[in-house]
């Protein structure tokens, strides 16, 4: 993915979900179990709300679609020869790598990350139609609008294709982090949702993939409590992608993220998720460690984010030795992206932290 995904992925950790929950969040909750002994008048909010959300969506799409007729008055017949479907029959490989602590997992198309698309043949799930440019698209990124606008149109014409819908949650995710304008994401993002949950009977990898991770993004928007069920909605995608693609490093990668996020929650934490829901989710630093490994041991990239938080893991548990060897790894590397600039620099300050303690 290209380095303009890799700014802001989404955030939707279990530190953004479940934590960063402090004395504020307390608070919070507890406006919640108010909130609670006045269900009538939440139901009539929640359904203003949801209006709101439709009417957001309709508005966006709406734009886009007038901005794509003026694109299309500008081109020439060349260009519109172009721009049909009919390209090529091979997919792109798609990377995808997180970062940050502060959140649950983030995509990027840096040589870091790890394939979305292994040479795997595009289901024929639309005779006639290619997308072998949208996949070449979202690798070198630049263009995520048009990219936006055309898969829009054809998942209206193709609700039910998966492979159109899956592109669409992609393309959704990437245009989300393209604007500013929070009710504009939000409203991108709640569609790529829909559309995704029309179709999560069908048994495709990549469908769960990205609508857990447009679940994720949809997080920010969410009160607490839906936060935290956010978190379980968003492992509940990568486990079932995993089902169907065992093998594949980037749910693995976001798998360890999660079991990372929930091995750091604080005692609080802990607690308001134990009162919010009877089965609070529960991790250790070995079971994140044991995820990371595996998104090593499949990935056909280099992945510095992935090597950091192996590092971090072993930090937590003061196997310090351990940690140190893949943080001199991270910090051995010519590095040319900002995104994996960040990553060595958080590298090199844990290393200079810790390599004493070996």
């Amino acid at each position: 993915m290209s380095n303009q995904l890799q700014t802001n992925l989404i955030a939707a950790a279990i530190g953004a979900t479940i934590g960063v929950i402090s004395a504020a969040s307390i608070f919070i909750y507890q406006k919640v179990l108010e909130k609670q002994q006045h269900a009538g008048k939440n139901a009539h909010l929640d359904e203003v709300d949801r209006r709101l959300t439709e009417l957001q969506t309709e508005l966006e799409r709406l734009r886009v679609q007038q901005n794509q007729q003026r694109k299309k008055k500008k081109l020439n017949p060349k260009r519109e020869n172009d721009t049909t479907y009919a390209t090529t029959d091979n997919d792109t490989d798609v990377d995808f790598s997180t970062a940050g602590d502060e959140e649950f997992f983030d995509c990027s198309d840096s040589d870091n990350g790890i394939s979305d698309i292994e040479n795997r043949t595009t289901e024929a799930t639309c005779p006639g139609l290619n997308f072998s440019a949208l996949d070449a698209h979202h690798q070198r990124g630049g263009h995520e609008e048009d990219d936006y606008l055309e898969l829009r149109n054809l998942v209206d014409t193709y609700p039910d294709s998966v492979d159109v819908v899956w592109r669409y949650a992609r393309s959704c995710y990437k245009y989300s982090n393209c604007t500013t304008d929070a009710n504009v994401r939000k409203a991108v993002i709640c569609a790529g949702i829909d559309a995704c949950e029309k179709l999560l009977d069908v048994q495709n990898a990549d469908l769960h993939k990205w609508c857990g991770i447009l679940v994720g993004v949809n997080g920010d928007f969410l009160p607490v409590a839906e936060k935290i069920k956010n978190g379980y909605r968003f492992k509940e995608h990568v486990m079932k992608a995993l089902e169907m693609r065992p093998n594949d490093a980037d749910l693995h990668h976001l798998l360890g993220r999660f079991k990372y996020e929930v091995a750091n929650l604080s005692w609080i934490e802990r607690k308001i998720a134990a009162t919010l829901f009877s089965e609070p989710p529960s991790a250790s630093y070995e079971d994140a460690i044991d995820s990371f490994q595996k998104a090593e041991d499949f990935s056909v990239k280099v992945n510095l984010e992935n090597w950091l938080f192996l590092s971090k893991c072993y930090i937590a548990l003061s196997n310090y030795k351990p940690a140190c060897q893949w943080l001199e790894k991270i910090c051995d590397l010519s590095v040319t992206s900002e995104e994996d600039e960040r990553i060595q620099n958080d590298a090199r300050q844990l290393l200079a932290k810790y390599s004493g303690y070996q």
